[in-house]
């Protein structure tokens, strides 16, 4: 074996080792026999990966586990409602599960609750909520079409970005509410949850204008709301991004 083929395979054993971790972190302790698919289709029937739309391989499923559950959204909710896990707890409100249609095509992702939020219950209420309901109106859709929720189900102090471990403790909810829904595809709301739901570092600028592969659901990677109201020039890189989401869901 030469010095590179060493080098790949523990770069190899590196990132399994890191998945089973984040398992075992989310309680994870068993997986399901994969079956075999020579066509992968999304929720709603058509083509996983058509060609061209990715430019990286997919990834290995983390929704698998929970497939495999019977549960509904309001199943999951409630155990939220009385989740303890990780500090958030402390100083919330509420608890920000989400909004929208149980079975909604799109399903927006963004990274936590803010004041308003936490006060009301439900995410993006604020100025950037009202920024978001018109970017959903421009996509043809209504509020009530789709799904909106957070990394993270409760507001952190200050508005300060969640921390690893509660993003961590959070995981398995925001998997739980994908993997019933099943969404044609995923839009992620800024740095935090682009990083949290894909496991990347790499800037947003250079993730967004493509889709990503996450679990077999075209993911686009965009700007949050309330980046686009200190940053307007911004909006006409959104707006590309969700005319590419636009494009796709008349395709399907």
């Amino acid at each position: 074996m030469t010095r590179d083929q060493g080098e790949t395979g523990n770069g190899v054993r590196r990132q399994i080792v890191g998945h089973l971790r984040r398992l075992q972190a989310e309680g994870v302790w068993a997986l399901p026999r994969a079956q075999a698919s020579t066509s992968p289709t999304t929720a709603h029937g058509a083509p996983a990966r058509q060609s061209g739309l990715f430019e990286e391989p997919a990834p290995e499923s983390e929704l698998a586990h929970y497939r495999d559950v019977d549960e509904t959204l309001e199943q999951i909710e409630s155990e939220a409602l009385a989740c303890t896990t990780c500090r958030l707890c402390e100083g919330r409100t509420h608890v920000v599960f989400g909004v929208g249609a149980p079975r909604a095509r799109v399903m927006f992702i963004g990274e936590g609750p803010g004041r308003d939020e936490d006060l009301q219950g439900e995410p993006f209420v604020g100025r950037a909520g009202k920024l978001l309901n018109d970017i959903i109106k421009a996509m043809k859709l209504r509020r009530e079409d789709v799904y909106i929720t957070n990394a993270v189900k409760c507001r952190p102090p200050k508005n300060r970005n969640p921390e690893a471990d509660e993003l961590a403790a959070c995981r398995h909810f925001l998997l739980r509410q994908v993997s019933v829904i099943e969404p044609d595809v995923i839009i992620l709301l800024g740095r935090v949850a682009v990083q949290t739901v894909l496991q990347v570092r790499a800037p947003l600028g250079r993730l967004r204008g493509r889709f990503h592969d996450w679990n077999g659901i075209p993911v686009m990677c965009t700007y949050h709301p309330a980046y686009l109201l200190r940053n307007p020039a911004e909006k006409s890189k959104v707006w590309a991004d969700v005319q590419l989401v636009m494009a796709f869901l008349d395709q399907e």
